[in-house]
């Protein structure tokens, strides 16, 4: 029993030799306000007057106001100094921020606007050439139906030609006339006799 005693005490003795050990929260570093770390959203206002519900034609709405989200609460992306420094005029939203510039951007925006200049020039005399080409290839059309043309007209004056070479009999006997008139070679040959 003596040894139980004993061990109480040491206990007691190991607590009182030990400095106590207090646990606080360490200070806050300077946490900005919520206001500086996001936009808050954007609500507009829009006024409805009277109005019918298409699906139900009895039914009418009176003038009254809607409120929508136009934009919602998103995080400012900005430099925590800036944001800091100015609470009361906070920066603009990066989304609308203009673009930053430096002399190589500008540089390389100025080979883009040359390089579009050449593109569009190009384009306007490629036109010109497919405008000419068009043209063109409607003229050899027009040719192309001209020469058809005349190779039918050809073909049929060949056709005729050839039915007259196999009438040779009928071209060299003189009709009979159904006039009173002489015939031609009489009438030639009475003309040479006459003095």
């Amino acid at each position: 029993m003596k040894h139980i005693i004993v061990i109480p005490l040491l206990f007691i003795a190991a607590c009182a030799s030990q400095p106590k050990l207090v646990v606080r929260p360490a200070p806050s570093s300077g946490v900005e306000p919520v206001a500086a770390l996001r936009y808050g959203e954007v609500v507009r206002a829009y006024y409805a007057g009277r109005s019918v519900d298409p699906n139900h034609p009895e039914m009418m709405d009176e003038q009254h106001r809607l409120y929508r989200v136009e934009a919602s609460a998103h995080w400012d992306l900005h430099p925590g100094s800036q944001a800091m420094a100015n609470l009361l005029n906070p920066p603009p939203d990066a989304a609308f921020a203009p673009a930053p510039t430096n002399d190589a951007l500008i540089a390389e925006m100025n080979q883009q606007r040359e390089a579009t200049a050449r593109v569009m020039q190009e384009a306007a005399r490629l036109a010109q050439a497919l405008d000419q080409l068009q043209r063109f290839f409607g003229e050899l059309k027009t040719v192309a139906g001209n020469q058809a043309l005349m190779n039918a007209r050809l073909a049929s004056a060949e056709l005729r030609l050839e039915e007259l070479a196999k009438q040779p009999e009928s071209l060299t006997t003189p009709m009979a006339s159904t006039t009173n008139d002489l015939p031609a070679s009489i009438s030639e040959s009475l003309d040479r006799s006459k003095p």
